[in-house]
């Protein structure tokens, strides 16, 4: 029996102060990997005005790490905020790294502790995009983009460099990420994102499902809502459309539906907590992810989980666990028109809807469970423990 591991998962934010798929992921793994015994710490972001706080959740230490808030910081303010958090981060771990057996970075988190050759042997980092490639899709790129993309990249790379292990959430972002960093290819092992648990009374009857789709994610262009908004107008048939999530393209958004006169088809949810979305998502025909790039598109697995097909991009990372005609459908994400002609789809044969849901359901559960993911994960730990 192997022994059990003391392990930091360093993410800089969690999923009840922000709603993202990296917060989820890290939160779920802490816990996954709690159950099996293992001793975990999470080193996440706190207030500047007060003191690190310690605290227990489930049985996992949180420890809220005071930064400067350098998203307040005009024209540099993503780089300002990424790099305190990074500071501060870096400053924790070199004063308590010896209390552990694992460090784990999540993304752009911890990134500045390539600076310390002693932590590298204990470093695995989880890549679950390329900021390069994100940047690409948003064309209002200023000074403030640029310059946290210059970094970011140029951090990201260092610390890739250095760990021990490096994780990457699907072969495609795999392939993307050893494209551009020449010998990485023997560190790298992809461990996809795992799913939590499938909210059993959420659905008494699939006669319970309204004719409305929803999309769930960040509102950034990299999502593409707006073309997808443009092509519901042009659409013959009326399709309705909810969003839920936040982001720096909603008020964009809003105005473009109010333009093309949607405001009775798509609606604006907001934010929820992901326990309600899950329950939410039952009930509607299908999950429509339109996005020019994905690292894995773990909320189709969600939806998926709880029975509802999917219809979305037809990107490499997504044929990964997006198979056409079985769990959901496939689309240019050049091509918005298509998009709607596949909701048309699925508002027109229910049967086949269902059964789609019905077996991405149980495909997710085979293949996609946090005790599946946790397993792979703890025996990557003991590669570099040992």
């Amino acid at each position: 029996m192997k022994p059990k591991l003391a392990i930091l998962l360093i993410v800089k934010s969690l999923p009840w102060r922000f709603k993202g798929g990296i917060q989820t992921h890290t939160w779920d793994l802490a816990q996954a990997l709690q159950q099996k015994g293992n001793e975990v710490t999470v080193l996440t972001g706190g207030s500047f005005f007060q003191k690190e706080k310690v605290i227990q959740r489930d049985g996992i230490t949180i420890v809220d790490l005071p930064y400067f808030p350098g998203r307040y910081v005009p024209f540099i303010s993503f780089l300002a905020e990424e790099f305190a958090f990074n500071q501060q981060v870096k400053s924790w771990v070199n004063a308590n790294h010896a209390a552990f057996d694992i460090i784990h970075a999540q993304g752009r988190s911890g990134y500045l502790l390539y600076q310390n050759p002693t932590l590298h042997a204990k470093i695995i980092q989880t890549i679950h995009g390329m900021t390069g490639i994100e940047s690409k899709s948003d064309t209002n790129q200023n000074l403030n983009t640029r310059l946290h993309r210059f970094f970011a990249e140029k951090w990201e790379n260092r610390l890739l460099q250095v760990s021990s292990k490096a994780i990457a959430v699907s072969e495609d972002l795999r392939t993307s990420v050893i494209q551009k960093n020449e010998g990485s290819a023997t560190k790298i092992n992809v461990i996809p994102n795992g799913v939590g648990q499938l909210i059993q009374d959420s659905k008494k009857g699939y006669n319970q499902v309204v004719n409305r789709f929803v999309f769930v994610g960040r509102l950034h262009p990299v999502k593409g809502l707006a073309p997808l908004v443009q092509a519901l107008a042009k659409s013959e048939q009326k399709i309705y459309l909810d969003i839920i999530g936040e982001g720096p393209q909603r008020e964009e958004l809003e105005a473009l539906v109010l333009r093309l006169n949607l405001q009775h088809q798509v609606r604006f949810l907001g934010a929820f907590e992901n326990s309600t979305i899950q329950h939410l998502l039952p009930h509607y025909k299908g999950l429509v992810l339109p996005s020019v790039y994905e690292s894995q598109g773990i909320v189709l697995l969600e939806a998926n989980l709880q029975g509802i097909p999917v219809i979305a991009s037809d990107l490499p990372s997504i044929r990964e666990s997006v198979t056409p005609g079985f769990n959901g459908m496939l689309c240019d994400p050049n091509q918005p028109e298509a998009f709607t002609e596949a909701m048309s789809f699925l508002l027109a044969n229910p049967v086949d809807a269902k059964r789609m849901g019905t077996q991405g359901k149980q495909r997710v559960i085979e293949d996609y469970s946090w005790n599946t993911i946790a397993d792979q994960t703890i025996a990557l730990y003991h590669q570099i423990a040992s």
